[in-house]
């Protein structure tokens, strides 16, 4: 019971400090894309079909002289500006959507880790992880059994705090 305590708590604080590392942001950026592969989203297909037209349109309009051909030049430049601006609206409605769905993984990654913390602290607040010789930590053994594990043992926060450092 006690050796299995210890490695859980260790696992998962192994865990949330590599969930730290990486970043929840670039985790949830990463899941986006995913969501976005999955399910095949409208606007990000959009968005994409629109960059393509507009550089393509830009490559063709540089191939046209303004004063010879002008007409043909202003017809391309204002479907320019109307695909221009179509991708711009696409671009924000798409940047609220991510910006919604990355703020919500955050949030929800964020309460996992710190909520199973929190749970496994509070569970086995009384519960000793392991004993530890009274002869080699008698100074200090008030402050491992804190806050309320049985004296001369290591309580479950001071165990999970020294995991995390």
């Amino acid at each position: 019971m006690f050796a299995f305590l210890a490695v859980s708590i260790l696992v998962l604080e192994v865990l949330a400090a590599a969930v730290d590392a990486i970043g929840y942001g670039a985790i949830a950026a990463a899941l986006w894309a995913t969501y976005c592969r999955a399910t095949g989203n409208r606007k990000a297909a959009e968005r994409l079909e629109l960059k393509s037209s507009i550089m393509a349109l830009r490559r063709d309009l540089r191939a046209v002289s303004s004063v010879d051909e002008f007409a043909r030049w202003a017809k391309m430049r204002r479907r320019l500006d109307a695909l221009s601006a179509s991708f711009e609206t696409v671009s924000s409605d798409l940047a609220v959507e991510r910006t919604a769905f990355e703020l919500y993984v955050n949030m929800v990654l964020r309460g996992v880790v710190y909520g199973l913390r929190a749970a496994v602290n509070m569970y086995n607040y009384r519960v000793p992880v392991f004993y530890v010789p009274a002869s080699w930590f008698y100074p200090v053994l008030w402050f491992l059994s804190l806050p309320a594990a049985p004296m001369g043992s290591v309580s479950v926060t001071v165990w999970a705090f020294a995991c995390n450092r």
